[in-house]
């Protein structure tokens, strides 16, 4: 039994209930002293109530671990003491190691629930808005058909089919939000990296704005092809934020922090008002007339693949910080 220090209890127990109980009824029956006798019984009793107590408290500890993985409590924590069996210390640290997962395995279900649950209100709404004036038209040339000449005809055509390809292009985008592959990680060397991405990156327009920095041993593990796309939506959303600043400038950089790596694009744009922050994640959500909403989200997803994150933080007319942060394996 790995619980030695409570086996060892419960059988001394077990031997002192039995010994104090022979030998009371020894001296009660010779009838050579009532009240040792007395004593033999009230060492048997705490005895028994030591044994039931320490093996209770080892019960109770494990019934209230299972009631908090059913109810999803995990402010409850299991702690040791001082001198107490090893193996019960390993035990209440093992059941705080598995409520802790546990909490980030709920917490990740439930951003990830309400993250499809965005997407789908999105996509209801912009199905409806497109497909409410295709219904209505068309109703329209069917039931009037004799009132319309062939240039209306072709209008009204012309109209459907607009919409249509608008909702195939909404379409596109949200099947390219939503099935992303799983990241086929390498380990890279991240100045190398970001000089791949400068050299592809080079004939946009406002590039010679960007500046790379990375420490020259700097290793990161990673999907190039998943994290480059993420790279590439971040810095043209930072091209098209300075593309009428004065002296427009962008700064990717990698480091290292104590418990992570990161890679951040920094420009100097107007940034993004403090109640505007969280909506700018939003699936479809966009502040440029012609984006499509989905490149932050698509970077935020590529990230969570990543076991990582991606934070903002912005000070509107000074700079505006977009941070790719990697957990530390």
């Amino acid at each position: 039994m790995l619980n030695r220090r409570l086996h060892r209890t419960i059988v001394g127990g077990i031997i002192g209930i039995v010994f104090f109980s022979v030998a009371g009824a020894w001296l009660l029956i010779n009838g050579i002293s009532l009240f040792f006798a007395f004593v033999c019984l009230c060492l048997v009793v705490g005895l028994a109530i030591l044994l039931v107590g320490r093996m209770e408290r080892t019960n109770r500890q494990l019934e209230n671990f299972f009631v908090t993985i059913r109810n999803n409590d995990f402010n409850i924590h299991f702690a040791g003491k001082k001198g107490e069996d090893s193996f019960l210390n390993g035990l209440y640290g093992e059941m705080n190691r598995i409520i802790t997962r546990f909490e980030n395995n709920h917490t990740e279900l439930e951003e990830r629930r309400l993250y499809y649950e965005s997407i789908i209100r999105v996509l209801i709404h912009e199905i409806r808005n497109s497909i409410t004036p295709v219904a209505s038209l068309s109703a329209d040339l069917l039931n009037y058909t004799d009132e319309y000449d062939r240039k209306g005809m072709i209008d009204g055509l012309q109209t459907i089919y607009s919409q249509v390809v608008q909702l195939n292009a909404f379409l596109n985008a949200y099947h390219r939000l939503t099935h992303l592959p799983e990241p086929v990680k390498d380990c890279v060397n991240v100045r190398t990296f970001l000089g791949k991405l400068e050299r592809l990156l080079s004939s946009e327009s406002g590039s010679q704005s960007i500046h790379y920095l990375s420490p020259e041993q700097m290793e990161l593990t990673l999907d190039q092809h998943l994290i480059t796309l993420g790279l590439i939506n971040l810095i043209r959303n930072a091209l098209q934020a300075t593309a009428n600043v004065r002296d427009p400038l962008i700064v990717v950089e990698a480091g290292k922090e104590t418990d992570f790596s990161f890679i951040q694009v920094t420009d100097n744009g107007d940034g993004i008002p403090q109640n505007r922050l969280d909506d700018v994640f939003a699936p479809f959500y966009s502040t440029k007339k012609e984006g499509s909403g989905i490149g932050l989200p698509l970077t935020k997803r590529i990230m969570q693949l990543h076991g990582g994150k991606l934070l903002v933080h912005s000070e509107p007319g000074e700079r505006t910080v977009f941070r790719m942060q990697f957990p530390q394996f």
